[in-house]
């Protein structure tokens, strides 16, 4: 029987991209959550994790992070677009050109350009998300807990996906993450199409 690895690559053939090897878990990811035989993000996690043998901590962690995606995508779905919010970790903006202000509900972007939560902010506020720019775990707790969505979409690296989303579901608040594609402490990057994707989540109603 063969992993799901080895269904996207063989031994003499180039590696397939990064993406697609990503796509392929979050396929398993929702194969294995539909037949009902894991209501835990570990577990589920876990089985794709044994069944594709993943040894590489960067797709071991985003399968960690995209199995709580995959378990909380129905009950996110059916919250209106109005009542979701999006937070966004302070550590994407260009460190030396930011100009945006700072109060007690975090950064506020000017839209200056010089950076991607310009056009992050500005497609946020078309589909009607309020937005927050935060710096870290402990800060979106505190926004979540101020602003009461009933919906929370998240960038952040795997550390504070994790811390944020463990702690936002126990309010149980339905939760989206989009981890950063570069962590780190300042300018750290994100996939934008990925981000675009999760904004563009539509409301369904039950």
């Amino acid at each position: 029987m063969t992993t799901l690895l080895e269904q996207t690559k063989t031994s003499d053939a180039v590696e397939l991209p990064e993406g697609d090897i990503r796509s392929r878990i979050i396929e398993h990811l929702e194969i294995a959550a539909s037949s009902g035989a894991s209501s835990s993000p570990e577990v589920l996690a876990e089985s794709v994790i044994t069944s594709a043998k993943l040894v590489d901590e960067e797709l071991i962690n985003f399968t960690l992070i995209e199995a709580t995606n995959v378990l909380n995508r129905s009950n996110y779905e059916q919250v209106p677009i109005e009542d979701r919010i999006l937070l966004i970790p302070h550590c994407l903006r260009d460190a030396e050109a930011c100009i945006a202000p700072i109060d007690e509900e975090g950064y506020h972007c000017q839209k200056c350009g010089a950076c991607v939560i310009a056009d992050i902010t500005a497609e946020a506020e078309a589909k009607g998300i309020k937005w927050y720019m935060v710096g870290g775990g402990s800060h979106a707790i505190r926004i979540v807990k101020n602003a009461r969505p009933k919906a929370v979409l998240g960038i952040a690296c795997f550390d504070d996906a994790k811390l944020a989303t463990e702690k936002i579901n126990s309010y149980g608040i339905p939760t989206q993450a989009v981890l950063l594609s570069k962590a780190g402490c300042v300018n750290t990057e994100v996939d934008c199409d990925l981000v675009s994707e999760a904004i563009e989540i539509e409301y369904v109603e039950e």
